[in-house]
């Protein structure tokens, strides 16, 4: 059975020529049913990745794994890229097909140190060059003084993902993850952080050959469980912020970022999930008593002051 992989756009007039010219077609046979292939989704992340090394001119080290009328073809992060005969530094190759042919089997299976053109989501698929390897050698970025681990900065947002942000800070683009945004719980980092959105950012560690920046928004401020004995002592009673409902319990902050987890064992065994699940609401105060703290886990273990009838305050 054939199998057809839809592309993302219209195939142009040279992909159908090419078709009949070279298919299955062109030698008489008979084509038989065709199997509909699902093109792989790409995480935007990857697409991002692409675009910051397009736009620093970093030289990938790739290996052909084969060709077309074209020019090369090759895979980076699963995604298929493709060489044009043009950018290769042997251009011009023959025009007959038979000895062109011949000249593209001498690279399949080699590496080739390619740097990226053009990056195209919508088609699923990127570009690269050969010939620009040196011109992107002789373009390497003289890094200023200030881009050093511990160092604040300020950066604008340019796009908010599932697993954190990226943070443009001058001479490229840092990474904040959602384990750094805040000392809190993070469930989506766009409720902290929007495109456009001027900050002040910590910078974490910095990888000059990938041209990766690590940053941190949360290192700005005093880790409070460092301190946490200070505020908060087993036995003292607290209104808290309800900030996460599970199944499990009850996740509370407390003071500065500082969350306790009221669990569901601190109810009375007649309710059940539903009732406790019913009887609290995000952003709802609820008042409770401190029956553990484990700074070095970030755990505070809490119960109800009441001993098992959830009492909130309005």
């Amino acid at each position: 059975m054939d199998r057809y992989i839809p592309p993302h756009t219209a195939p142009c007039e040279d992909y159908w020529e090419a078709i009949l010219e070279e298919g299955p077609l062109s030698l008489g046979q008979v084509v038989g049913a065709w199997e509909w292939v699902e093109v792989p989704e790409v995480p935007m992340a990857v697409w991002d990745e692409a675009r910051q090394l397009q736009r620093t001119r970093v030289i990938l080290e790739l290996v052909i794994d084969g060709f077309n009328r074209g020019g090369l073809m090759t895979h980076w992060k699963g995604i298929e890229c493709f060489i044009p005969a043009s950018h290769l530094v042997s251009y011009p190759f023959p025009a007959d097909p038979a000895a062109r042919e011949k000249c593209f089997e001498v690279y399949v299976g080699k590496p080739l140190r390619l740097c990226i053109i053009e990056v195209e989501p919508a088609r699923n698929r990127i570009l690269l060059s050969e010939r620009q390897v040196a011109e992107c050698e002789q373009s390497k970025p003289e890094w200023p003084e200030w881009l050093c681990v511990g160092r604040i900065c300020t950066g604008t947002v340019t796009s908010v993902r599932p697993f954190g942000a990226f943070v443009d800070i001058g001479p490229l683009e840092g990474m904040v993850h959602i384990s750094e945004i805040s000392w809190g719980r993070v469930r989506h980092p766009e409720d902290f952080l929007t495109p456009g959105q001027d900050v002040r950012v910590k910078i974490l560690n910095v990888d000059f050959e990938h041209q990766r920046v690590g940053l941190s928004l949360k290192r700005l401020t005093e880790n409070p469980w460092l301190s946490v004995h200070t505020r908060i002592k087993v036995g003292d009673v607290l209104v808290g912020t309800i900030v996460s409902i599970e199944r499990f319990g009850v996740f509370v902050e407390l003071v500065d970022g500082l969350e306790g987890l009221l669990h569901i064992s601190e109810l009375e065994p007649s309710d059940s999930i539903v009732a406790w699940q019913n009887n609290f609401n995000v952003g709802q105060a609820v008042q409770v008593r401190v029956l553990e703290i484990v700074p070095e886990e970030h755990r505070i273990a809490l119960g109800l002051v009441d001993g098992g009838t959830p009492h909130a305050t309005a």
